[in-house]
């Protein structure tokens, strides 16, 4: 586990063989030092020539420290040990459970929202004995550490779905080697340590994509561990300076100018950083004057003024641990409660969050006609919003006619999208300049698979991309025009909860289904929260509001939309499979 055990008031940072055996002694246990980094050669990071080193002493705890709202995950797979070690800007979580003891192997995994048991997927080395995921970067690659069927400690990075180890070359060869990397940024940056043969931790940095090292010293430490790297390269970790009961640990930041920070709580001991953000906000944990480990936040530590903030989860008995932190300023990391068991735990800003949409009307895209090789008709579109897997049968209208001609159909991929899907027809008559092509809600003579769900036109020629409209037509064939409107979405972490309001026109009376989904418009996903149906009037107007309970986490940058159906709750699955009537009709991506 990392970071995570205490003895005889000290605590140890550890990495678990197979066998529940240490296979990593004590890592950082130091005292404040005023160094630059060491420049002796290449391969080794270090402070501008007369920049020195700063110390974070015009510090103080904030007055105003940030509300937070506590949530505990755990992967069931294993209920008494989990810790989460990182969060991207995306909120997927890295972590592992498992404490390494017998019966008991770390298993990493990422974690998604909503973070449900459904929202862990496994993330471990190919052949581990053990995996602890311990970093990512906005784009979901990882980084962490593995463990051999022997007990030696490896790094790993896991880049676009490609896992490779990677050990320092300086690392001894000896039984229970260690290697771990914790941190890696967008650029492919990872940052670790590794231990010597007398069991003191050396700091690097390695490129993933060249496997160059980079050694990151602080003069007169006798250990130094990496522990996290920002998109600009600004590392922090912690380091020891002394040894025995003299030893006390202190933290740093390397800035990517240079310039090393060095810092401690103010009025505690044992600080160690374990992570940064864009921001360069750190996080770590430290003890207090009697021995009680707590987590901590550093804003500012490049001045003129740092400001701390001590973090305890409000269910930990005397240790909490703060990990890793995003840009947005949501933090993880674990506890430990009444049980003994270690608990991971997500920690958001406890700050309501407004988002106000445009609710577009599905499907939306364009067509383009054309003729094939025999002189018939063709529609080709790039197109989405369609209930995904539904198929569709399109028409053309000449003007001044009511007759149909029917051009074939079409079936919407997975995600709801005709991506340059062409429908071939048999007509090759003249064209009908001036008409409208129309698509219907499905390919069958019943009521509602007739509804026509968009047109083009007028249409004028072949070669031609033309506009998709939005259609809302009752199975009675009352036209409602084209649905519009606009939603709002207000989290609140204290409460748990999503409030939607949605106002709305030109939507089918009666109840409409609504979900919270993982995905986009232009690509739909699978339900993240479902939400009482809303209720469109005789007139086709919608102005409601709904509270979703439960919710887990914050709304993320991207990744979420809002979807309002043609049916009810009741109607738009069937045996788990979408039905006619799951059509979306309003939707708008959540950002």
């Amino acid at each position: 586990m990392r970071y995570s055990s205490r003895r005889a008031g000290q605590r140890v940072s550890v990495a678990m063989a197979a066998s529940g055996v240490l296979a990593a002694g004590a890592l950082a246990l130091a005292a404040p030092a005023g160094a630059s980094v060491a420049a002796h050669g290449a391969g080794t990071r270090h402070a501008a020539h007369g920049s020195g080193t700063r110390h974070a002493g015009h510090a103080t705890i904030t007055a105003s420290p940030v509300p937070y709202s506590f949530t505990t995950l755990n992967n069931q797979a294993d209920p008494t040990f989990n810790q989460l070690l990182g969060i991207n800007s995306q909120g997927v979580i890295a972590g592992y459970f498992g404490s390494g003891a017998a019966g008991h192997p770390n298993k990493g995994y990422l974690l998604e929202p909503p973070y449900t048991q459904a929202s862990y997927v496994s993330e471990n080395f190919p052949g581990s004995a053990q995996t602890q995921v311990t970093g990512l970067n906005n784009m979901g690659d990882t980084a962490g550490f593995w463990v051999t069927a022997k007990g030696a400690n490896r790094g790993f990075v896991e880049w676009n779905g490609v896992f490779a180890s990677y050990t320092d070359p300086r690392t001894p060869h000896m039984t229970g080697a260690v290697n771990q990397l914790l941190g890696i940024n967008n650029a492919g940056l990872a940052v670790g340590f590794y231990n010597d043969a007398q069991g003191h931790s050396h700091a690097y940095e390695v490129n993933q994509a060249t496997s160059a090292f980079t050694a990151i010293k602080v003069p007169g430490a006798t250990s130094t561990v990496a522990s996290g790297i920002n998109n600009v390269g600004d590392v922090t970790g912690f380091y020891t300076v002394g040894s025995g009961g003299s030893a006390v640990t202190s933290s740093f930041l390397l800035t990517h100018a240079h310039r090393l920070i060095t810092y401690q709580f103010p009025g505690g001991g044992d600080t160690q950083a374990l992570g940064v953000n864009g921001s360069d906000q750190i996080v770590g944990s430290y003890l207090d004057g009697g021995g009680v480990q707590h987590g901590f936040l550093l804003s500012r530590p490049t001045g003129p003024r740092s400001a701390w903030q001590s973090i305890d989860d409000p269910n930990g008995v005397g240790s909490t641990v703060v990990n890793g932190l995003n840009n947005a300023g949501d933090l993880v990391g674990f506890y430990t409660d009444s049980a003994g068991n270690t608990d991971g735990f997500l920690a958001v800003p406890n700050v309501r969050t407004v988002k106000n949409l445009a609710l577009g009307a599905m499907p939306a895209g364009t067509v383009t006609l054309g003729r094939d090789g025999s002189g018939n008709l063709t529609a080709t579109f790039s197109a989405f919003g369609f209930t995904p897997g539904s198929q569709h049968a399109v028409v053309v209208k000449a003007p001044g006619t009511e007759t149909l001609i029917p051009l074939g159909t079409f079936t919407a991929n997975g995600v709801g999208q005709a991506d340059n899907v062409t429908v071939d027809s048999t007509y090759s008559g003249a064209f009908p300049t001036g008409g409208s092509l129309g698509i219907y809600n499905g390919t069958g003579t019943g009521a509602v698979q007739m509804e026509f769900i968009a047109k083009a036109g007028p249409l004028t020629g072949t070669g031609k991309a033309f506009r998709l409209i939005t259609v809302s037509q009752s199975s009675t064939g009352q036209d409602f025009g084209v649905p519009r409107g606009h939603a709002t979405i207000v989290y609140s972490p204290g409460a748990h909860t999503l409030t939607i309001t949605v106002q709305a026109t030109g939507v089918t009376p009666g109840l409409h289904a609504a979900h919270v989904h993982s995905g986009s418009c232009q690509s739909q996903g699978p339900v993240v929260y479902m939400i009482p149906d809303f209720r469109a009037s005789l007139g086709g107007k919608v102005n409601q509001t709904h509270v979703v309970t439960g919710v887990t986490g914050p709304i993320p940058p991207a990744g979420w939309y809002l979807n309002l159906h043609l049916g009810n709750s009741s109607q738009i699955l069937s045996g788990g499979q979408p039905t006619i009537y799951f059509r979306p009709v309003l939707c708008a991506n959540i950002h």
